[in-house]
């Protein structure tokens, strides 16, 4: 009869790490542990980057920013510095890496659920201090001193222990605990980009890489205000970053931890990544969010996205949050009672675009889910443009799906890097891939009528004209996300519709204001204003006037008096909007005219005029404006009577204080 074996334990902790232990806390902050130690260049495959670690599905969008690789900085590093080391001394500063743990779905360990504490006897006497987190996630081992051999003691279970801090060992089960480089993403990429080149390996062999490991040692579930590991070690990633590196590009934005504005578009890129049915892709490929140029972080800088996150940033900065509006908007009096709670000194009416690092934000943060970010999906998605432009970009997943299932193995090259968010030609390193990625681009059939509504400058308008029904709507009980689809639907009507062209640069009306010739006016301030107040105008056309009405009797009981008053409000905000408008149009129009005499008054009149401007009698002066002045005007009525019949009014009507037909 066969003998059955002893069982013995299965021994979990495969990978161990030997160096000296260390801790860092203030009197106020959460604790870290570390281990200083090295790693061989052979074994450098033990450290991670975010971006290979974890999947963009298992973690939320502050997490995925912290992941992104510049590869023009690994080519850099690796070529310019690593390669260039003959005849001079090359050093790394340690890379900094956080134990991280795993869950059963692939998903970050937040808190942990158990920490135990032993200690190892030899033979009668203690000689290892063991904390195991998670039970088989990593463990910690620090041989027992005494005061005659070590200066240095750790607390352990309430008593002061000695310590030999220098023969510490960090072990790691691999299949739990993943080492993350938090500083020195590209010194590692650097390092593997030689290595795995067979012409340049020589270069690192041998090399040893210092690293310090740190960890967060007391983030267990079970406290009353349970510490968060990936808040920990972002804010440690936005601390090491901030210097000497500046910050720049998108990220500027996205790693602003001051700020609403900023916290919302990280919701909302957390809302469009996690959105993947049907057609089983990413809308967060919709938004540019890791352009690190800062002179492109306001413009679209690929075909097939919508909008970027500096852009919106900046609208909510500076017309919901700090214009005053957002307590309005986000509804915060719903919560008032929660605000007091929380923090007495705390006024919400008073909410600007500056977080306040405390319970607050949690409150603040969800009205930012429940009423802003779905307002913001819908103003950015739902409009027919941006809803064409999904669809196609759909369509060339699709293929790329169908391509990727025949094996064919330059498509599933793309299909990695666009799960890695790279776009960039330049970042994709393998031929056949790039050749993909060109094909890829190339089936997403983009209609050039729609340029128009991916210009920063409509969207900026688009959100400020949400915002200003919002507030003109609110008196009568319609919230800022019910606007946010009435909005889109009024300016279906004309705005966004391609046949009247509303916004065009062949526009009388348009040209001095939106447009400069065939550019884009975004040059100041007044010029982006004037967009919004066009896109406002709209307002003065009946069907506009009467979608918004329409949309807010299907979800509200309107009484006729409601509707009256309604009419009367949008009709008032869209006088008040071509009120401005027109004003500057007048402004430009004249300014126009009076630098351009030749183009307006032909050569021998311009010549006339000249003369009279440099005259220095008064009078011919005064000649020289009226001239200037009766031009303008008759250019001005020109413009004005193209608008009107956009608006399907009479321009006398337009100009009049009375009731617009």
């Amino acid at each position: 009869m066969p003998t059955v074996p002893g069982t013995k334990k299965l021994n979990k902790f495969t990978r161990e790490l030997r160096g000296s232990f260390g801790r860092f806390k203030t009197d106020h902050s959460y604790q870290l542990y570390y281990l200083s130690t090295s790693i061989p260049i052979d074994d450098v495959g033990d450290l991670s980057t975010a971006s290979e670690l974890f999947g963009a599905d298992k973690i939320e969008f502050e997490e995925l920013i912290q992941r992104d690789i510049d590869h023009s900085r690994v080519r850099k590093i690796a070529n310019d510095y690593l390669s260039q080391g003959q005849g001079r001394v090359i050093f790394f500063p340690p890379l900094l890496a956080c134990v991280l743990l795993i869950g059963n779905d692939g998903s970050l360990i937040k808190q942990y659920s158990e920490i135990n504490h032993e200690t190892i006897l030899d033979g009668d006497d203690e000689s290892i201090l063991r904390t195991t987190w998670e039970k088989d996630g990593f463990q910690l081992d620090l041989p027992v001193a005494d005061a005659e051999s070590s200066e240095r003691s750790i607390t352990w279970q309430g008593a002061s222990r000695y310590i030999y801090e220098f023969a510490t060992s960090l072990k790691l089960n691999p299949k739990r605990a993943k080492l993350v480089v938090l500083d020195g993403q590209h010194r590692l990429e650097a390092l593997r980009l030689l290595k795995k080149n067979p012409d340049q390996q020589a270069i690192v062999s041998g090399l040893e890489v210092p690293v310090c490991i740190v960890w967060a040692p007391e983030a267990i579930a079970a406290q009353a205000a349970a510490e968060n590991i990936t808040q920990d070690f972002r804010e440690l990633f936005v601390r090491v970053n901030s210097e000497p590196r500046k910050v720049s590009g998108h990220f500027i934005t996205l790693l602003k931890d001051d700020s609403y504005s900023a916290m919302a578009v990280r919701r909302l890129a957390d809302r469009w990544k996690a959105i993947e049915q049907p057609g089983s892709w990413s809308r967060l490929h919709l938004l540019e969010w890791n352009t690190r140029e800062d002179e492109r972080a306001d413009v679209r800088t690929r075909d097939f996205s919508i909008t970027t996150v500096s852009i919106i940033a900046k609208v909510l900065d500076d017309h919901l949050f700090s214009a005053g509006a957002a307590p309005e908007v986000l509804r915060l009096d719903q919560s008032s009672s929660k605000f007091e709670e929380v923090d007495s000194e705390f006024a919400w009416d008073g909410l600007v675009d500056k977080t306040q690092k405390t319970k607050v934000d949690t409150l603040v943060k969800q009205h930012i889910d429940d009423i802003l970010i779905p307002a913001l999906d819908t103003l950015l998605r739902t409009p027919t443009p941006y809803a064409r432009l999904e669809m196609a970009l759909g369509q060339a997943f699709n293929k790329l799906h169908e391509k990727v299932s025949e094996n064919n193995s330059s498509f599933m090259g793309v299909k990695a890097v666009l799960a890695a968010y790279i776009y960039r030609e330049d970042e994709i390193f393998e031929e056949s891939t790039l050749g993909a990625y060109i094909d890829f681009k190339r089936w997403i059939d983009t209609d050039p009528n729609d340029k128009i509504y991916l210009l920063a400058v409509f969207q900026q308008a688009l959100l400020r004209f949400w915002l200003k029904l919002s507030a003109v709507l609110k008196p009568f009980g319609v919230d800022a996300k019910t606007c946010s689809s009435l909005a889109v639907a009024a300016l279906e009507k004309l705005v966004f519709s391609q046949a009247d062209r509303y916004l065009g640069a062949d526009r009388k009306y348009t040209r001095r204001t939106l447009w400069r010739n065939e550019n884009v006016n975004f040059g100041s301030s007044w010029a982006k204003t004037a967009w919004a107040d066009l896109v406002g105008t709209s307002l003065l056309r009946t069907d506009v006037r009467s979608e918004v009405i329409g949309g807010i009797k299907k979800n509200m009981n309107v009484t006729s008096t409601q509707e009256g008053e309604i009419e009367s409000s949008l009709a008032a905000l869209g006088r008040r909007y071509f009120s401005d408008y027109g004003a500057r149009l007048q402004e430009e129009l004249t300014k126009e005219t009076k630098q351009s005499l030749v183009d307006f008054f032909g050569d021998e009149k311009a010549a006339q005029l000249q003369a009279l401007k440099n005259s220095s009698n008064a009078s011919d002066r005064k000649e020289f404006e009226n001239a200037i002045r009766k031009r303008a005007e008759a250019r001005t009525k020109d413009a004005l009577d193209e608008l009107a019949n956009q608006l399907k009014v009479t321009t006398e009507s337009l100009l009049s204080n009375g009731d617009i037909g």
